[in-house]
C-alpha cells in the first residue's frame, strides 16, 4: 500500500515487535553508533531514488557518521538521523522515535510545509457548490455553477469494488452535466491498481499511465525490469466529456500517479499546484533501539520515462491559491478549472 500514513504504519510494526523477535532470533546491539549503522546501510541497500535524485550516500556517510559516538545521547542520535535523512527529500521516508517523547521526523516537501493553507473545503461547500453530498469516507461529490460536476476523492484505498459502484452512480448522477472537476488536493494516497481504475471511468482508448521498478538488490542500480501500468475505458460508462484534476503539493503517492493516468486523455486539464513528488512504494523498519523508519524502494516514471520523485508532476494550468484568499472563502484554482470547463 502506498500511503504517508505513518501512523498505521506505526501500530502495524507495534503489534508485530514480539512475532518479529522470535522470527529474526538474537537482536542488533542496541547503541548509538550501530544504530547508525544499521540505518546507513539499510537505506543504502534499499532505497530506490539515489540515481534519480543524484544522491551521493556515501559522501553523507563520511558526514553524519562521525558525529556519532557510544555516547551520543538520544536527542543527538535523533538529530542527526533526521539532517541525514533531509538529503532524501522524500515524503515516504520517515522517523517514528518510539518511546522518547520526540516527534515523527518527515522528510520531503510535506514536512518542510508542515501543513497546507491553500485548500478549505468548507470554502467549497459554502461559497461554490449547490450541496456538497457524501458518498463515503473518502468520496463527496455535487454540482457547482456552470452545470459542472465536482467529485473529491480523498484517498484511492476504499477497495476497486467500492470504487466501481461509486463510480457507476457518479457518473449517472453527472452525467448530464457539462464538465466534471475531480479534485485530490489534500489526497495522501493509497493503492496504484485503484488509481488505475479510477481513470479508467474516464479513459477514451488504452493508454500508458506510468512505469516503474523495483529494487532487487543491494546496489544502487539493482531494480527489477520495469512495469507499465496502462489505463483502459473501465466500468459501465466512461465520462468523457471535458474534465480536470485539481492537484496542490499535498496530493501524494497514488494521488499522483491517478494524476499522471489522467494526462494521458486529451480532454483532461490538470489544474493547481505541483503535486508531491512521493510517488514509489514504501517500506518499513525497525531498528535496534526500537525506532521506526520508512523508505521508499522504487522507481516509478511517468509514461514517456520522466522522473518527476522528489519534484513532483506539473499541472497544465498552473494556480498557487494565496492563503488569505482561502481563509476568506476564495479558491482561485477552482474558479478556474470551472471556467475552463464552460468555456469548452
Amino acid at each position: 500500500m502506498k500511503t504517508i500514513k505513518i501512523f498505521f504504519v506505526i501500530a502495524t510494526l507495534l503489534s508485530l515487535a514480539a512475532c518479529d523477535d522470535m522470527l529474526l532470533g538474537e537482536k542488533e546491539p542496541n547503541n548509538p553508533v550501530n544504530n547508525f549503522d544499521v540505518l546507513w546501510n539499510d537505506v543504502d541497500k534499499m532505497y530506490g531514488g539515489f540515481a534519480v535524485k543524484n544522491i551521493d550516500w556515501d559522501s553523507l556517510y563520511n558526514v553524519y557518521r562521525p558525529q556519532v559516538n557510544d555516547n551520543t545521547s538520544d536527542a543527538e542520535l535523533y538529530t542527526i538521523f533526521s539532517k541525514l535523512l533531509d538529503h532524501l527529500d522524500d515524503n515516504h521516508v520517515s522517523l517514528i522515535p518510539t518511546n522518547t517523547g520526540f516527534p515523527v521526523y518527515q522528510s520531503g516537501i510535506v514536512g518542510r510545509l508542515g501543513t497546507f493553507t491553500d485548500f478549505r473545503l468548507s470554502a467549497i461547500a459554502d461559497n461554490y457548490i449547490d450541496s456538497l453530498k457524501i458518498y463515503s469516507g473518502t468520496i463527496l461529490y455535487g454540482t457547482l455553477k456552470g452545470n459542472v460536476g465536482y467529485i473529491l476523492l480523498g484517498g484511492m484505498e476504499e477497495g476497486i469494488d467500492t470504487y466501481e459502484k461509486a463510480f457507476d452512480f457518479l457518473l449517472d448522477y453527472l452525467k448530464d452535466t457539462d464538465g466534471i472537476i475531480i479534485d485530490v488536493r489534500n489526497n495522501p494516497g493509497g493503492i496504484d491498481q485503484e488509481s488505475v481504475y479510477i481513470a479508467g471511468r474516464f479513459a477514451t482508448e488504452t493508454k500508458t499511465g506510468f512505469k516503474f521498478r523495483l529494487k532487487n538488490g543491494p546496489e544502487h542500480d539493482d531494480f527489477t525490469p520495469f512495469y507499465e501500468y496502462t489505463v483502459s475505458p473501465q466500468g459501465k460508462t466512461q465520462y468523457t466529456k471535458g474534465v480536470a484534476v485539481m492537484t496542490h503539493r499535498f496530493s501524494i503517492s497514488a494521488a499522483e500517479t491517478f494524476t499522471m493516468d489522467m494526462s494521458q486523455f486529451d480532454h483532461v486539464t490538470i489544474v493547481g499546484d505541483t503535486t508531491s513528488g512521493a510517488f514509489s512504494d514504501m517500506t518499513s523498519r525497525e531498528l535496534p533501539n526500537g525506532w521506526v523508519y520508512t523508505i521508499s524502494i522504487g522507481d516509478w516514471r511517468s509514461a514517456d520515462g520522466t522522473s518527476y520523485e522528489g519534484i513532483g508532476f506539473p499541472p497544465d494550468v498552473v494556480v498557487q491559491n494565496d492563503s488569505t484568499d482561502v481563509a476568506n472563502g476564495r479558491d482561485e484554482a477552482l474558479e478556474t478549472a470551472i471556467s475552463l470547463l464552460t468555456r469548452k
